[in-house]
């Protein structure tokens, strides 16, 4: 029986995004809104953003105040994977998360 009776078991707010095409990594920061958030989770809103969670980062918001936020990363096999994953988030909406066997746990 799948774990995703559970589902969603986070709630990520987005406060901005941007890839690294060098590294093949799409990263979306913000803030969590509900649960916890851990690598290897799967989106499930928006569903075109149709990866696992890779890595979980900080990125700095402000070097004046030193504010950051937390980052999801995602890695993108090829150019239009990128650019529909860029097309789905958008500043203020929430990805949802859902856990999946080999998600690990991860708090800041």
């Amino acid at each position: 029986m799948e774990t995703s009776a559970e589902s969603p078991s986070a709630r990520f707010r987005v406060n901005g995004v941007f890839s690294l095409r060098s590294r093949s990594i799409f990263v979306v920061h913000g803030e969590i809104t509900e649960g916890t958030v851990r690598i290897g989770q799967r989106v499930l809103s928006p569903e075109a953003l149709d990866a696992p969670v890779h890595a979980l980062e900080f990125v700095l918001v402000s070097a004046t105040t030193g504010q950051d936020d937390l980052a999801l990363v995602f890695r993108f096999p090829d150019e239009e994977t990128l650019a529909r994953w860029t097309a789905a988030v958008e500043v203020g909406m929430e990805i949802v998360l859902e856990d999946r066997d080999g998600a690990h746990e991860c708090r800041s």
